[in-house]
């Protein structure tokens, strides 16, 4: 399945996702999902960011793993910033971490199987 991850709401929403990218390319156990830089896409509510990562992912495991990259990266972040997680039909989930505590992981997973497309607990 195909998914489009953007940062909004940041500070410098550029950053934030170049930040994100370079976490899922040096995940190991995000090696075999693919995953690129999509510039030129048209984001209605950003101002001038046009870069989203693309993301196939066409696994239990996979999921897992983009879980666990999601969770570990907000961790770390401290800036307040919103991520959208658009499915290719425009089912869209967010995530949003308010920079002043961590996210939980329950957020993540919630916000995977709402663009997964699954209700019965599964990522």
């Amino acid at each position: 399945m195909k998914i489009l991850i953007t940062v909004v709401e940041a500070d410098d929403d550029v950053a934030e996702l170049h930040s994100l990218f370079d976490a899922l390319v040096e995940d190991d156990e995000l090696v075999s999902a693919s995953k690129h830089l999509v510039t030129g896409t048209a984001h209605a509510a950003t101002l001038g960011a046009d870069e989203s990562i693309q993301v196939i992912v066409e696994s239990g495991a996979l999921w897992g793993a983009l879980s666990t990259t999601l969770i570990s990266w907000l961790q770390m972040r401290r800036p307040r910033l919103r991520i959208r997680l658009t499915r290719g039909d425009g089912t869209v989930a967010e995530i949003n971490a308010t920079g002043t505590q961590a996210v939980e992981s329950v957020a993540v997973d919630e916000a995977l199987k709402v663009v997964r497309g699954t209700s019965d607990g599964q990522l």
